[in-house]
């Protein structure tokens, strides 16, 4: 009896992606990003200079805070983004330019750093997903860093990292998020769904969270440690959003009916019939996309055998992805926010056990695409598309940025449906978990 042969080994690929394949380590990864922020530091400086005007929005700001106090400045934003935003004024001296590159540096470090974290946390392995958040960030491009979303990015990305070894450091990390920008408070729960990690999660997430706002309340006040809601709640429908997509739409026919004009809350919306029907429709998916997380949440909980680290790290992704495309509001830097999550499920995805077959794995890379799709969509929608999305080009223009933008949304709305789905599965109680794919064909 003639033994059984085994499997030949896969076939070399060629190419570039051979070559790529051949010299992963992590010269390479040094490599590649020193290249790649190079490349984004020059598109700033050729073709997109006139986005790092929120920058010298936030040194007016900060330069304002020594006259009119900590109460009356930024009031769109929590107390810590002040003391953030004024961390490059200290480091520049005062001067505008010079506060510039002080934050746009500021943002380069943590990119750097959370890339040397998931490269760190896989093992120092040259893993996809450093290779997915290289190629995220590059995509999206240099609005990267001349905006503070990096921030809550890299610390939801740093929170889920840290979550297995670390879980005083992933509270603390949400913690610090929640301080930040608010949302990220949505995502404690489905941490906290781990029990054996549950008390040092919560812990730091307490101290951290709860001790920011506390120093906010007595240093800024009642009214300013509320005002980023009431602010949030009055702004209209922007035009990036899901939402405003079926106007912009009609308005690319019929561009006379609509006015787009920017707002006293610094943002570019929609004004003109229709828009308080989608603002109602965008309200009601906000309060639908909320009671479809905390089912998640307690599905997580009550999972008999304990909650898999994929599965945190899908009703996370599910979350962040549910607030983006809920909102009636959608800067195009918001996109920013599913990378860290991303790039932490492809590492997750080798440790399965307890979320079903290879499926899962499988269906993670496909987002992880998906990923870098939205990325490059974005970095279309703003800033090269936006003068024509604005009515400020040719007909031509118009009807390509409203397409190209309409197409982004109705990416962002399936890639919210797959993670949501595959949050569904992974929380499910029965031992085996179907794809997407396989329910499909039923």
């Amino acid at each position: 009896m003639s033994s059984p042969r085994s499997a030949p080994p896969p076939a070399a690929r060629s190419g570039l992606i051979g070559w790529w394949e051949a010299h992963r380590g992590g010269g390479t990864v040094i490599v590649t990003w020193l290249v790649t922020r190079a490349l984004m530091l020059g598109i700033l400086a050729v073709f997109e200079s006139f986005i790092v005007g929120d920058v010298f929005y936030y040194h007016r700001k900060i330069v304002g805070l020594f006259e009119v106090g900590l109460p009356g400045t930024l009031m769109e934003y929590p107390t810590p983004v002040v003391w953030i935003l004024t961390l490059p004024y200290a480091v520049g001296l005062g001067g505008e330019t010079a506060y510039l590159v002080a934050f746009m540096i500021f943002m380069l470090v943590l990119d750097a750093l959370f890339t040397y974290a998931v490269w760190r946390s896989g093992g120092r392995r040259h893993d996809a997903a450093v290779d997915f958040w290289m190629l995220f960030v590059f995509l999206i491009g240099p609005l990267s860093y001349v905006r503070f979303d990096m921030i809550p990015a890299v610390l939801a990305g740093g929170a889920l990292l840290a979550a297995r070894t670390r879980p005083w450091v992933a509270g603390a990390l949400t913690g610090l998020g929640a301080a930040i920008k608010l949302w990220p408070a949505l995502l404690i729960p489905a941490l906290l769904a781990d029990r054996e990690r549950r008390k040092p999660t919560a812990i730091g997430f307490v101290v951290v969270g709860f001790g920011l706002a506390l120093v906010s309340l007595l240093t800024g006040g009642l009214t300013r440690l509320f005002s980023p809601l009431t602010w949030q709640s009055g702004r209209g429908l922007q035009i990036e959003s899901v939402w405003a997509s079926p106007l912009m739409l009609v308005r690319m026919v019929s561009p006379d009916r609509w006015v787009v004009d920017i707002s006293r809350y610094q943002a570019y919306e929609i004004f003109g019939p229709g828009v308080g029907l989608w603002q109602t429709v965008s309200d009601v998916a906000t309060v639908i996309g909320l009671v479809t997380i905390v089912v998640l949440w307690v599905r997580a909980f009550r999972m008999p055998g304990g909650v898999t680290p994929i599965a945190v790290a899908l009703v996370v992704l599910a979350t962040v992805a549910v607030v983006i495309i809920t909102n009636k509001t959608l800067s195009p830097q918001y996109l920013l926010w599913i990378g860290g999550p991303v790039a932490a499920l492809l590492l997750l995805r080798a440790d399965d056990a307890g979320s079903g077959s290879g499926d899962v794995r499988r269906w993670i890379v496909r987002l992880g695409v998906a990923g870098l799709v939205l990325a490059g969509l974005t970095q279309l929608v703003y800033p090269l598309l936006y003068d024509g999305y604005l009515g400020f080009t040719d007909t031509a223009g118009l009807v390509l940025s409203t397409v190209v933008t309409a197409a982004r949304n109705l990416c962002l709305l399936a890639f919210t449906v797959v993670c949501l789905v595959l949050a569904w599965r992974t929380t499910s109680s029965s031992p085996a978990t179907p794809s997407p794919a396989a329910d499909a064909g039923r």
